[in-house]
């Protein structure tokens, strides 16, 4: 079976400090990943390089060809959810990409509706972001990056400085998306809950890459990665 991601041999360097070495993996399709790390461990640098976002050297592919900006098949949801929520109304920062594609403005907007309805979000449809909670504006970034219906989506600390009751609704909204998923996060109780394999980043190296639960139960190697 062919990966849906391959990386080999990056390596990355930002204003002449080397920032990832050497990182080799894939990712088959439907594949579950979470990336983990100490703070400066180079999660985000990695997922900025897999969207095409910044080039280092070494390889990637994404469905067999280098990673492009504005790829269809694949959607981010960046750390803040104000990058990605902009418009007057939340139910038009979904509409936006779809029109974007070609897609009808009545057909758009109903996918739209059926999405944040999917997201328990409908009764925001007319507002902006803006005066939504942090954690139904996460919920909303995420609804907005799925409503193209990607094949890869890609969440970089989706749990920042959320409270318990938001981290669940977003593992519940997580779970319920069969798409291949790649998760930045130094939450190792979150990526427990929505990964099944884990790539750990220390000093911009891949230390480590194995089942979520194994690595999850090895104190030495969390230790050394910074997060415990």
């Amino acid at each position: 079976m062919t990966p849906v991601l391959e990386v080999a041999g990056l390596s990355f360097a930002f204003d002449g400090a080397p920032v990832l070495h050497d990182v080799t993996f894939s990712v088959q399709e439907g594949e579950r990943v979470g990336i983990v790390g100490g703070n400066g461990a180079g999660k985000t640098t990695l997922l900025w390089c897999l969207l095409g976002l910044w080039k280092g050297a070494g390889r990637i592919r994404l469905f067999g060809r280098r990673p492009e900006v504005g790829d269809n098949r694949v959607a981010a949801v960046f750390q803040n959810p104000e990058d990605q929520l902009f418009m007057p109304r939340l139910v038009d920062d979904l509409a936006l990409p779809l029109v974007n594609q070609g897609i009808a403005p009545v057909e758009a907007r109903a996918r739209a509706d059926a999405t944040l309805r999917s997201f328990g979000l409908e009764f925001a449809a007319n507002r902006p972001a803006a005066r939504l909670s942090l954690g139904e504006r996460k919920r909303a970034a995420l609804a907005a990056a799925l409503v193209t219906r990607p094949q890869i989506i890609v969440l970089d600390e989706p749990t920042a400085e959320l409270d318990g009751r938001s981290v669940r609704r977003l593992i519940e909204a997580l779970n319920d998306v069969a798409l291949t998923q790649i998760v930045a996060s130094h939450d190792l109780q979150f990526l427990g809950a929505v990964t099944a394999r884990l790539l750990v980043l220390i000093g911009g190296h891949l230390a480590a890459d194995g089942p979520t639960r194994a690595l999850l139960a090895d104190r030495e190697m969390l230790e050394r990665a910074g997060l415990i």
